[in-house]
């Protein structure tokens, strides 16, 4: 790209309302700017930035000085700032790709058009309900989605030209929605099962077995391409279903884990997939055919990928994440060749790393997208009356959170690790600006999930390990190496440690891997290892366990945990540790219950996102034999509207003490609420 334009477009970024107070941002941008203009890319390091931009002296040690990550963090935010405000319409995006710090520049193509018959409009979703995901359909005719109301996540389709949006019965729990090449029918994926169902009605039929579906594509000859598990290659199996046959194999030279969101190409043999990989930047858009072991690296990214073909005077072209903005790059798909110009369709594009980007385009010209950015969560104190008191730390992606007992520590599980792209368990320091160091060890290529702390704050409870077998570790925080205490077959996301120190509270899809249920691990007083059993273990699923405060130096009596038994996500407590009895707690629905530390409030979260609290007695009711509490009682909403197929068992807040503040990672704008763009032609 021309250097003039560049500096041009560096000074007018300068000079905005975004950087008019920020000399250490600006001292930065034009460092790493300037060293890219003239050839210099390899001085753009960590350690000179610090020493040159920064002012720190030549000791400077990345490792215990984040200084360099924090200020380009905040870069990031002011060049985001800049770009969604008085840099709207500008040509040339500057941008600094996360995990790295050489800059990269590239032309906007803005889709807003006064001339010719390019449409765009606005697709709403159903009243009271939240887009989860979507695609259109080939002939741009119809978009399929899913989308939650009520605590229930459904199939829906509208047609682009009417107002009115049709329910698929028999699509509970519905995600990833593909169409049939013909735009008659639609495949998506349930727990356990990827399913088919035509937009004309009827029942839907199952294809195949899956664990946790990763999206499909179905070619014209009735192929369908798919991803059974979280972590794995794809298959291929007939649209009448059948028994299926693997297509993809991991490239172990790139440290691949998974594969996902195939898209077919037009001659319905050759396709495209996303690659994630737990190096950094080594995840990638592949292109294969089905009858060859044998793929190609397009380019590298972090989310899915789409094939664009000629349309409005543009070349056929691939359309991808970089750098949270949507890009299309001209695409020979006969000979999987990228040439030309990246241009910029969507500078801010909804999505999660390695995982379905939120936009859709079809055959005949009809592009969908939702806006957004991976990082639109926010740590927020707020008050009994929802009032915000002040926000930690920085815009976040943060899977779950877990404030620790003592509240100067939370405990973040984040799924953008510099280091390795895998999910890591991170401490933000309360009491020190915020600051956020890894607690586990840094040389694993391994997930880790899910932090639960000890009564006295000294040390943590996670899990480690794949979706086919995950151990229990402790870590101390004053440091030491990470210990095993549990290592057995399934997954385990553990919810709560109990405040005597005996016992964990775990979900885990062992032994049917149809459901989540809920386990127990009793660690004992001074005992290596665990001994885990189920303690709910019934046909729907039971999660988000948590014991009641152990009062008095007795072990919990009671267990809070939500259930879909009835059909929705409700509260309910169970006795421990028989387990035998059962009261429902709520009433219109409910998740992620807490207890206050005092035995004396229980609160959880509607499915519409409302704080409610319940008062209960435990140490005034400590000899009944049956739980007794109010009736719920709304405090507030929350803006925690994502409570649902991927959210719900990831804690998402967190409660003082005293019950009179609380710690929510809330979204910073209803992202999830917004409308999806269509632009015709795109």
């Amino acid at each position: 790209m021309d250097t003039q334009r560049v500096r041009q477009q560096l000074d007018r970024i300068l000079a905005g309302t975004a950087f008019a107070e920020a000399e250490r941002a600006r001292r930065f941008l034009r460092h790493v700017v300037e060293r890219k203009l003239e050839g210099r890319d390899g001085e753009i390091k960590e350690s000179i930035i610090a020493i040159e931009v920064l002012g720190r002296n030549a000791s400077f040690d990345s490792k215990s000085d984040p200084i360099v990550r924090v200020e380009a963090g905040r870069l990031r935010d002011r060049l985001g700032a800049y770009y969604e405000a008085e840099g709207g319409a500008d040509p040339i995006l500057i941008s600094l790709p996360k995990g790295r710090y050489v800059p990269e520049f590239t032309e906007r193509w803005l889709v807003q058009s006064s001339g010719a018959g390019v449409l765009r409009l606005s697709v709403l979703p159903p009243e009271n309900a939240t887009f989860e995901s979507f695609a259109v359909s080939p002939d741009g005719r119809n978009l399929a989605f899913t989308a939650a109301l009520n605590g229930r996540i459904m199939l829906w389709v509208r047609a682009l030209d009417s107002l009115e949006a049709k329910l698929l019965a028999g699509t509970d729990n519905a995600a990833w929605p593909f169409w049939s090449p013909d735009s008659r029918s639609i495949g998506f994926s349930v727990p356990n099962m990827l399913k088919a169902v035509e937009i004309s009605g009827g029942p839907a039929r199952e294809i195949a077995d899956v664990v946790v579906g990763k999206g499909a594509a179905w070619s014209p000859d009735g192929v369908i391409l798919f991803c059974p598990r979280p972590i794995g290659i794809l298959y291929q199996v007939s649209d009448a279903g059948g028994s299926p046959v693997p297509v993809t194999s991991l490239d172990e030279s790139r440290a691949e884990i998974a594969h996902g969101f195939p898209q077919f190409l037009p001659d319905g043999h050759h396709f495209l997939y996303l690659a994630a990989c737990s190096r950094p930047g080594a995840s990638s858009i592949r292109a294969a055919s089905l009858d060859s072991g044998s793929s190609k690296v397009l380019v590298t990214a972090d989310a899915s990928a789409a094939y664009a073909p000629v349309l409005s005077g543009h070349r056929p072209s691939l359309l991808f994440v970089h750098d949270g903005a949507l890009i299309a790059q001209p695409f020979d798909w006969q000979n999987l060749e990228l040439s030309g110009e990246r241009a910029v369709i969507v500078p801010e594009i909804g999505y999660q790393r390695w995982n379905q980007a939120r936009f859709s385009v079809s055959s005949k010209g009809v592009l969908l997208y939702q806006a957004g950015c991976a990082e639109n969560l926010q740590l927020t104190w707020l008050d009994r009356q929802g009032e915000s008191i002040s926000a930690a730390g920085m815009r976040n992606d943060y899977l779950s959170i877990n404030l620790s007992p003592d509240e100067r520590y939370v405990a973040v599980n984040r799924h953008d690790d510099p280091d390795t792209g895998l999910p890591t368990i991170w401490i933000m320091d309360l009491l020190r600006e915020n600051a956020v160091f890894r607690i586990t060890d840094a040389d694993l290529a391994v997930p880790e999930l899910s932090a639960v702390w000890a009564q006295d704050s000294s040390e943590i409870l996670f899990s480690r390990g794949g979706d086919r077998r995950m151990g229990l570790f402790r870590r101390v925080l004053s440091g030491g190496a990470a210990k095993c205490v549990l290592d057995t077959e399934g997954p385990k996301f553990p919810t709560h440690w109990s405040s005597d120190g005996q016992f964990v509270a775990y979900t885990s899809q062992v032994p049917d891997y149809r459901n989540l249920h809920t386990w127990v691990a009793t660690l004992g007083r001074g005992q290596e290892g665990a001994n885990a059993h189920p303690f709910l273990k019934h046909s729907f699923q039971e999660i988000n366990a948590e014991f009641s405060p152990a009062l008095g130096g007795q072990a919990p009596r009671w267990v809070a945990y939500a259930s879909n038994e009835t059909g929705r996500f409700e509260t309910y407590i169970r006795d421990f540790p028989g387990g035998d009895h059962k009261w429902q707690v709520s009433s219109q629905g409910g998740v992620q219950p807490h207890w206050r530390r005092d035995g004396r409030e229980l609160v959880y979260l509607s499915l519409d996102g409302i704080l409610m609290s319940v008062a209960v007695d435990l140490a005034g009711h400590a000899l009944s034999t049956a739980f007794e509490c109010g009736p719920p009682q709304p405090l507030f909403a929350t803006g925690l509207r994502f409570l649902t197929r991927n959210r719900v068992w990831m804690n998402q807040y967190d409660l003082s003490r005293d019950g009179q503040r609380f710690l929510m990672n809330r979204p910073v704008q209803e992202a999830t609420q917004g409308a999806i763009t269509a632009v015709i032609p795109w």
